[in-house]
């Protein structure tokens, strides 16, 4: 049989119901600045050196500067550079490979001969 020395026996009583609503911050600035956010981060700017750009439609976009805009006509010349470097690029490389295969040839022949000279010697 217990000894109750206090006159009666623990029983706490009931906590009160919780709410439902979330303690978390993220949910609370996410509901409020959302559409803050999207108008924000809509459209993608980059400044280099005085140079504009927006990035729009999955294109740069220049947006002109200290430089100005730049022309078609300067687009096309550039285009047209570019294509000339690319083919003295290639034609550079032709050379080189064929300047590889001669030296190969001619080593290759050296080494024979040497060989032959050596076997010829040693007769």
């Amino acid at each position: 049989m217990p000894v109750n020395f206090f006159g009666r026996s623990f029983s706490p009583g009931k906590s009160p119901p919780r709410r439902s609503s979330s303690l978390s911050s993220l949910r609370r600035e996410s509901d409020k600045s959302g559409q803050d956010l999207a108008r924000d981060f809509s459209k993608i700017r980059l400044n280099i050196s005085g140079q504009n750009a927006t990035f729009d439609d999955g294109e740069w976009v220049s947006e002109g500067g200290s430089r100005g805009r730049v022309s078609n006509r300067e687009v096309a010349q550039l285009c047209q550079k570019n294509q000339s470097l690319l083919e003295e690029n290639n034609l550079l490389k032709l050379k080189v490979e064929l300047l590889l295969d001669m030296l190969t040839e001619k080593s290759a022949d050296t080494l024979l001969k040497d060989k032959e000279l050596n076997r010829l010697k040693s007769r």
